[in-house]
């Protein structure tokens, strides 16, 4: 009897242990209906995201913004692989018929409802049961979206059979249009009393763990919109890790947003308060992942000169969020993806610093002056990856003033304003081609024209854009002065 005992705790200790290891994503990535993005190079945007590694590493992944068709099946095919089982699509009429149950189908049967909700959850491990149910309250351009929730029953077996009852959705959106009768607050917890009741329904037993996940639209630093949230989902509240950024959706550094907008937490992945194990702490950690390559919003063969055509490295406009115990054996990295990145240049030959003098770049006439001080940045905003490769396009920012860009005059010359920045400059290494440009490498610089490539050259005490061939370019040393991980930063609710 006594070993039959010990059998039991034996079972119990491996059940809550390999419980404990379960993990979760939750990704918004932004993949729109091309009407609404004509010219945005979304393809691209799609194959950088089949090659992020940080989308592999979770038992199951919740997308949200599935929309558009091509760029959609190239990031689901490539996940295939890693999540052998998937729902469908929320609202895809291709797979109708692939659902178990469908709840208030008269509603995505509405002809003004034409757009996908673009919700999918995907799974290491078999989903037994998929159903996907439509919102009966919408507004502004959602009005034509089959916005809902996805559900998947999940048999998580490592040794032993667990059942994870996973709600993936996409609440109402901020775009404060189109929403007079209620305002977008309300449409939202309508939709979120939706979800509550029909998990209520479902009477699931207690010892079945409930999770609640997507991009919910509540910015957690509205406290009284978010403790709304935890009250009628019936989740506890979110315990950020000590390796999380502070938002998922960063006005001040990610290229993708809208910077009018305050930096918010919109994405979560909740534990239902009554479906928690005992003695357990979930946790989400939002991370800053960047794309591994650079590529432009509007593609790169489009006009040069549309100051729109900007150099990113993003992956969407929201990062993605990661869910786990307290007690799980993953490790997250605590580094971030982006930095700001200080520098100075000297020219190779002399070891003269450049200056700015009128907002005019000059070489300077001795050494001992000091050199200007540049922010570089291989990406839309002042944030770079932490890798800076050969080749790359790169804005130039003036370090003590940073809201003056190097311009595209054929003069080298900082100018006020995002929309003066010369979109074009290309930074190339010459000298011991490493992975990534590190400090004393020797570099030049190289800008397009209506007339070609033109390198920089110093003529008559200027530096321009004034030479065709790369053997007559001014030669610099790129001289790292300073590195700073940074952080979108949270203004206080008022």
């Amino acid at each position: 009897m006594k070993s039959f005992y010990l059998f039991a705790i034996l079972i119990i200790c491996q059940a809550s242990d390999d419980l404990y290891q379960i993990t979760l994503m939750s990704y918004n990535v932004m993949l729109l209906p091309s009407i609404l993005v004509f010219e945005r190079d979304q393809i691209t945007r799609a194959h950088l995201l089949t090659k992020a590694k940080f989308l592999h590493t979770s038992d199951i992944l919740c997308l949200q913004e599935v929309f558009e068709n091509k760029p959609s099946e190239i990031l689901l095919d490539s996940l295939m692989k890693t999540y052998s089982y998937s729902t469908p699509i929320l609202g895809n009429d291709e797979d109708r018929d692939e659902w178990n149950d469908i709840w208030n189908d008269h509603i995505s049967s509405n002809p003004l409802k034409f757009v996908s909700g673009g919700v999918t959850i995907l799974s290491k491990w078999p989903i037994i049961y998929a159903g996907q149910y439509f919102y009966k309250h919408a507004c502004s351009a959602h009005t034509f979206v089959r916005t809902g929730f996805v559900y998947a029953k999940i048999l998580y077996k490592k040794k032993l059979n667990f059942t994870i009852h996973v709600f993936g959705t996409h609440l109402q959106p901020n775009d404060h249009r189109g929403c007079y009768l209620y305002g977008e607050d309300k449409i939202r917890e309508k939709q979120m009393m939706e979800l509550h009741e029909f998990i209520q329904s479902r009477n699931i037993s207690q010892d079945e763990l409930v999770f609640i996940l997507g991009d919910m639209n509540i910015n957690k630093y509205h406290s009284k919109q978010y403790e709304t949230m935890l009250e009628i989902l019936n989740v506890n509240p979110q315990y950020l890790h000590s390796s999380s950024v502070p938002c998922s959706w960063d006005s001040s550094y990610n290229a993708m947003t809208n910077s009018k907008h305050d930096n918010q937490l919109l994405d979560y992945i909740f534990l239902r308060r009554d479906h928690t194990p005992k003695d357990s702490l979930w946790y989400n950690s939002i991370t800053d992942r960047l794309a591994s390559k650079q590529w432009h919003l509007l593609g790169r063969n489009h006009s040069f000169y549309n100051v729109r055509n900007i150099p990113l490295l993003e992956l969407s406009d929201h990062y993605p969020v990661l869910g786990f115990f307290r007690q799980t054996q993953h490790q997250w990295s605590r580094r971030q993806s982006g930095v700001i990145t200080y520098v100075k240049f000297v020219t190779a030959d002399t070891n003269l610093p450049v200056i700015i003098v009128d907002r005019e770049l000059r070489i300077a006439k001795s050494a001992n002056e000091t050199g200007a001080l540049f922010l570089i940045t291989n990406n839309g905003t002042p944030r770079r990856h932490r890798c800076l490769r050969s080749e790359q396009y790169v804005l130039l920012i003036d370090g003590h003033k940073s809201n003056f860009y190097l311009s595209n005059e054929k003069v080298l010359r900082m100018k006020y304003g995002r929309e003066q920045v010369n979109r074009y400059l290309k930074i190339i290494q010459l000298d011991h081609h490493s992975t990534c440009i590190r400090t004393n490498s020797t570099i030049v610089f190289q800008s397009r024209s209506a007339t070609g490539n033109f390198y920089i050259k110093n003529r008559s005490a200027h530096l321009c854009f004034c030479t065709h061939d790369r053997q007559q370019a001014q030669l610099f040393r790129f001289i790292e002065i300073e590195r700073k991980n940074i952080s979108c930063h949270i203004t206080p609710e008022k």
